[in-house]
């Protein structure tokens, strides 16, 4: 019997390594994007915290002083909204890009699916020549006894 040979195989392994590699990037992505969500919500909690608990104001100067830290949480925190936002559409384009990559994969294992069938329905179709071949054959041999 013949051995199935796929013409596109270096094709489907190539995609194969290609949608490995965004799935990495993804992940990647994903793990960014999640680090970045919790040190906004690290951010906002310092900042609830702050204004929840604020310290005893002895003099004018720590009242100032306060305030200037309560502005400094707020532009750290637009600052890390930014960074989130970011990370979100770097997210987005790996998540387009890996969803590509699993369709073009999936696209050459179809072809490669159906390009078996029709190996193994060509198989069977020799088989049953050969087989009608032996049955003749044999007929023959029996009709010259």
């Amino acid at each position: 019997m013949d051995k199935f040979n796929f013409k596109l195989q270096k094709v489907l392994e190539f995609k194969e390594s290609y949608e490995e590699k965004k799935k990495e990037e993804f992940s990647i992505e994903l793990r960014n994007y999640y680090e970045q969500e919790k040190r906004l919500k690290e951010l906002t909690e310092e900042r609830k915290k702050a204004i929840n608990n604020p310290p005893k104001f002895k003099m004018i100067f720590d009242y100032q002083d306060f305030y200037r830290y309560l502005d400094l949480l707020e532009k750290r925190i637009e600052r890390q909204t930014q960074e989130l936002n970011q990370a979100k559409e770097r997210l987005e384009r790996a998540r387009q890009e890996l969803i590509k990559a699993t369709k073009d994969r999936s696209i050459i294992e179809k072809l490669k699916e159906k390009a078996y069938e029709e190996f193994l329905e060509e198989q069977s179709k020799k088989e049953q020549r050969l087989n009608d071949d032996y049955a003749l054959y044999s007929y023959l041999r029996g009709e010259r006894r």
